[in-house]
């Protein structure tokens, strides 16, 4: 048996106590009541980091190679994540699914879990497409849904969540099969009416794909997606966490609208991203690195378009806190206890509870600095 001791985040609070690991999973919580003062010296112990929507990190992607991308995950705090794919011809993608979810099975212990894939597409709007390929994107229909799918004896190709907009034609129907099937479905890349979203939530969605992005902007006539993902009921809702996607005042509003429970923090991440470069190319485009986040040069328009983030979880974590944005407890439970739940793996993952996996950080107090990362009770640092 293992034991560590510090500032536990225990229900959105950090407490004093220690944590007992035995087995990979945790053991026992043992709070403790020091004084006030030495409390705030403790280092802070808190689950892994899950990210729900992270296309590569360190260089590396997941057709690429998906060991190394969980690998560089794991060293910098997320230690279970959803490997995003962009969107293709449903053929094509579904090949690519079964590729990634082979590969997924053979991660070694040591990386970040691979909780599932998650596909941005190919089922939503064009005029929402943001970075996405237009040419990629294809009209939901049975056929490509099986097609993407495989047989319906199979396993999905592995695939957990999937982003649809919800007001194409046919997209209720293909909500409510992939509920039936066991996909999660996440509402985005959208021009959708609050009407329009609300029925994509009654077909069976469960979440919004990185709030206020490729998605209409809120009107106090016209909600749109927005406004439903900020109200509705039971509802997991992401948020890119860079300060650069969405502003600190909208944070905030998602805040208190949603609460940190069912905010999301993701990545939105590129492979660039974690590396330290400042340019890095993929998919027949060069991207910039600016304030946090990757931009490209979209044809024949001389503004640059944001592409997706250039930061890391505990990144966001770290800016989100030090820019007074939100609290450490928030970021924190932002960034693991919410993606658990949304995908219904509370009792497993993004809790510090006992019967849990010992997916846990401990950070610095004063700098949230990463000293320690334990992966199923095994330091991934070594």
């Amino acid at each position: 048996m293992i034991e560590r001791a510090g500032r536990l985040l225990i229900d959105g609070r950090l407490v004093p106590g220690r944590l007992q690991i035995e087995g990979g999973r945790v053991a026992a919580v043992i709070l403790d009541q020091p004084a006030q003062a030495a409390a705030t010296e403790l280092p802070i112990l808190a689950p892994g980091l899950v990210d729900l929507h992270v296309h590569g990190c360190g260089g590396f992607e997941p057709l690429g190679s998906l060991a190394d991308m969980a690998r560089v995950l794991a060293l910098r705090g997320t230690t279970a994540f959803q490997p995003t794919l962009f969107p293709k011809s449903p053929e094509d993608l579904g090949r690519d699914c079964q590729t990634v979810s082979l590969a997924a099975a053979r991660l070694p212990a040591s990386g970040a879990r691979s909780l599932g894939i998650h596909l941005e597409g190919p089922f939503v709007n064009p005029l929402r497409a943001g970075a996405l390929p237009p040419q990629a994107l294809a009209a939901p229909s049975p056929q490509g849904l099986r097609t993407l799918l495989g047989p319906a004896t199979g396993t999905g190709h592995g695939v957990r969540t999937m982003t649809v907009a919800p007001e194409l034609p046919g997209s209720l129907d293909l909500i409510r099969e992939l509920a039936r099937c066991g996909v999660r479905v996440s509402l985005g890349h959208s021009a959708s009416t609050a009407k329009e979203a609300r029925a994509g939530l009654a077909a069976g969605a469960t979440g919004a794909t990185h709030l206020y992005n490729a998605m209409a902007p809120l009107h106090h006539r016209e909600m749109g997606l927005a406004g439903v993902a900020l109200c509705a009921k039971d509802l997991y809702v992401e948020c890119i966490g860079d300060l650069v996607h969405v502003g600190p005042e909208a944070v905030e509003l998602a805040l208190r609208a949603r609460g940190a429970r069912e905010l999301c923090l993701v990545s939105d991440s590129l492979r660039g991203a974690g590396i330290g470069c400042d340019v890095f190319h993929e998919h027949g485009r060069d991207h910039v690195r600016q304030s946090g986040a990757w931009f490209y040069a979209a044809a024949g328009q001389g503004e640059l378009r944001l592409a997706g983030s250039a930061m890391t979880q505990l990144e966001m974590v770290r800016g989100l806190v030090g820019s007074g944005t939100l609290s450490l407890e928030e970021a924190l439970t932002k960034a693991s206890a919410a993606p658990a739940c949304a995908l219904g793996l509370e009792r497993e993952l993004g809790h510090l509870v006992v019967g849990a996996r010992a997916d846990v950080l401990v950070l610095d107090a004063k700098t949230l600095r990463l000293d320690e990362v334990l992966v199923g009770g095994v330091s991934a640092l070594r």
